[in-house]
């Protein structure tokens, strides 16, 4: 009888979360619409149909699109999303590498290359960027997607340390600053140049001390941040021991695919942070706790440090916080890893094979890359009020700042559908001015973080594999990324530090794994980066 029940509530929660868009699209398109395409958003997120940048691109295209939706969550208990009824594509797919491969090679979905005469946008794209070319190419030459293009420079460097300045002042004035620390209130600036010890040293007395003068020395957080988050992470924390750490522990050094894992200042690094732990100077919380809470809990002032890449974001006084430079070892010497966060992302948007018309659907994504819709795609519409009506002296749309109550991440969230765009340096000086916090950020990556780029490090580009090393990699991959979570996290929070020998056994454990990974991704990257220099000598 047990077993009945639950076949039945399992089956009642199947239909309850896909019959249900499977049906809406099909009815939709029914009802006289040229296409209907499944978006992914979260029920904060504006409905597409009613935002102006849609409506604007329906009068522009003369094609009428209708937009069902799914939440992230509803989408990932779909098994088999291109077998949804009624959709013609899919926004925000999501599909990795190995899988629009396999949905291409089925026919589940189309390849977009064999439809450009469609696209002179994206065609365009395709012949003045070869690198992008190559990277969205599946093992069969085919591209089965659309891409996001977003290109910053930002991507590649998620973390700033933010300190908070006005407990330093405190502890000048209760002359509490750390043995062998000189400072005066005039040296906290941006730019504090703080060894590693040091830093620690001043992290004990904000754990120790009452700094936020509530009566109450336990409720400080002396350092906090999101592990494994793609920004504000511990990686430069764990690169300062030497090491050209990210949160994937992956790498590319003058040519070379590496794990960090293997090197011994990384194990150094997780040994020094199971003391940091032990001390109470790093809590429980930067383990668990999403961005949503961490940024939620940075409102109440009691950050005594951060990693983010804008405090502005994270505390309710930005001005009560500094930027302190990487942090420096024994020696003098600083670093900071490359993180592999891609401004060319694959995946954005699947053209179904049953879809009656790609040739117009695809000149209506098409439409997605020029440079006034892909803004209005990204930050929201001019309408909405994500920029103002007057233009710069060039004739760019410019950012408006000013969103009332609103953070500006809320604002964007809300009323930007993000997805297919092209924003290159051509788009920014030519087409529409950077947010004025980007710009902030670059400014603040230039000085205080890039200079001290670990020697050779870069980012694993967005590699083109074939079809045996997506196999290989979907069997090793996985499984290694979470058994070096789960070994880094367990290593450092537990009470005693974890012993040079069971390091060697974890790599042991984990060799054939590595060794694959490292391996397909260096015959890949060597294909890539071939490709690209034949390319660009043409």
């Amino acid at each position: 009888m047990k077993k009945i029940i639950i076949c039945i509530v399992a089956a009642i929660v199947w239909v309850a979360c896909v019959i249900p868009f499977a049906m809406g699209a099909s009815q939709n398109t029914e009802s006289g619409h040229d296409f209907t395409v499944l978006a992914i958003k979260e029920d904060n997120v504006k409905d597409y149909n009613s935002m102006p940048v849609f409506l604007d691109l329906a009068e522009d295209t003369g094609t009428d699109v209708y937009w069902t939706f799914n939440t992230s969550t509803q989408y990932a208990n779909n098994p088999d999303p291109v077998g949804i009824n009624g959709i013609d594509a899919i926004y925000h797919s999501g599909f990795s590498n190995l899988r629009l491969y396999n949905y291409g090679r089925r026919g589940s979905i189309l390849a977009i290359d064999e439809y450009l005469s469609s696209m002179p946008n994206f065609s365009a794209i395709l012949e003045s960027r070869p690198d992008i070319a190559e990277a969205l190419k599946s093992p069969d030459g085919h591209i089965y997607s659309l891409p996001r293009v977003e290109e910053m420079g930002l991507k590649a460097y998620p973390n700033i340390l933010f300190l908070n300045k006005k407990w330093m002042e405190k502890l000048i004035d209760m002359n509490e600053l750390p043995a062998g620390l000189e400072l005066e209130k005039s040296d906290l600036v941006d730019g504090l140049d703080l060894s590693r010890n040091q830093f620690k040293a001043v992290l004990q007395k904000f754990n120790d001390l009452d700094m936020d003068g509530d009566g109450d020395n336990t409720n400080e957080v002396p350092l906090t941040f999101v592990s494994g988050n793609w920004q504000g992470n511990e990686s430069d924390l764990i690169a300062s021991f030497g090491v050209p750490e990210n949160r994937e522990h992956k790498t590319i050094v003058n040519g070379e695919v590496v794990f960090t894992i293997e090197d011994e200042n990384w194990y150094n690094a997780i040994v020094e942070l199971n003391d940091w732990y032990s001390r109470g100077l790093i809590r429980s919380a930067s383990f668990t706790q999403t961005q949503d809470n961490f940024l939620a809990r940075g409102q109440d002032g009691r950050y005594g440090a951060f990693y983010w890449w804008e405090k502005e974001t994270v505390v309710s006084e930005p001005d009560d916080y500094i930027i302190v430079l990487p942090l420096s070892d024994d020696d003098g010497n600083r670093y900071v890893g490359v993180s592999n966060e891609l401004e060319v992302e694959k995946g954005e948007c699947v053209i179904l094979s049953s879809c009656e018309d790609p040739e117009e659907l695809l000149a209506y994504f098409d439409k997605f890359f020029e440079p006034e819709y892909s803004a209005q795609l990204n930050y929201g519409s001019v309408e909405s009020g994500a920029f103002l009506r007057e233009r710069d002296e060039k004739g760019r749309l410019v950012p408006n700042d000013d969103h009332g109550e609103q953070s500006a991440d809320d604002f964007r969230m809300r009323n930007a559908p993000y997805g297919v765009v092209y924003l290159t340096e051509e788009q920014w000086e030519n087409d529409v001015q950077m947010e004025s916090r980007a710009v902030l950020r670059l400014e603040r990556l230039e000085n205080y973080v890039k200079p001290y780029t670990y020697e050779g490090a870069q980012s694993i580009p967005n590699l083109n594999y074939t079809a045996e090393e997506l196999n290989e990699l979907n069997t090793y991959e996985s499984s290694l990324t979470n058994n070096i979570l789960n070994w880094m996290t367990t290593a450092i929070i537990s009470v005693d530090a974890p012993s040079y020998e069971s390091w060697q056994s974890f790599l042991s454990e984990n060799r054939t794994s590595i060794d694959a990974v490292k391996r397909v991704n260096q015959a890949a990257y060597d294909r890539y980066a071939e490709a690209v220099d034949s390319a660009a000598s043409d």
